[in-house]
């Protein structure tokens, strides 16, 4: 379902034809809790995209649950890295096109692996940014995971 609110994510999933609504709020801290809690849903609907590099694959990205922390000992033996260390907010924008609270997984201004929480399968709802602040992207798990070609994989926190 396309919408007012065009941006690079927005134009990648309809390419591809993909289903997603868009919901927006004014952003004023940009977190995912933030998102949570102005759309009136629970956190562990909402996910954040992290942008990541690691010693052999260089930049690279997940995606996982508002609450959650990201284990980059997981993504880093998923992802065929020895070490992976998080980027700066800077570095991000640069790498992806994206500001800190505003970075979705869709459209980066560079390909990068991808990698989603294993859990990310089973939600009938999830949002993700929509690559500006203030915008999320609405989809089932399943469409996500169509759409992004990520890799499923245990990533967070035990």
């Amino acid at each position: 379902m396309t919408s007012k609110a065009t941006t690079n994510a927005t134009r990648v999933l309809d390419a591809l034809g993909a289903v997603y609504g868009i919901r927006t709020f004014a952003a004023a801290d940009f977190t995912a809790e933030e998102a949570a809690e102005k759309l009136g849903v629970p956190p562990e609907e909402v996910w954040k995209t992290l942008v990541a590099k690691g010693d052999r694959t260089g930049p690279l990205a997940a995606v996982i649950p508002t609450g959650s922390r990201l284990s980059l000992k997981k993504l880093a033996r998923v992802s065929g890295n020895r070490t992976v260390a998080m980027v700066s907010p800077e570095e991000m924008e640069r790498l992806t096109g994206y500001v800190k609270g505003g970075c979705s997984p869709f459209g980066m201004r560079r390909t990068t692996p991808l990698f989603v929480h294993e859990a990310a399968a089973t939600l009938q709802r999830l949002f993700v940014s929509a690559g500006q602040r203030g915008v999320q992207l609405e989809m089932s798990g399943a469409a996500f995971l169509a759409a992004a070609g990520a890799t499923p994989a245990d990533l967070v926190e035990d």
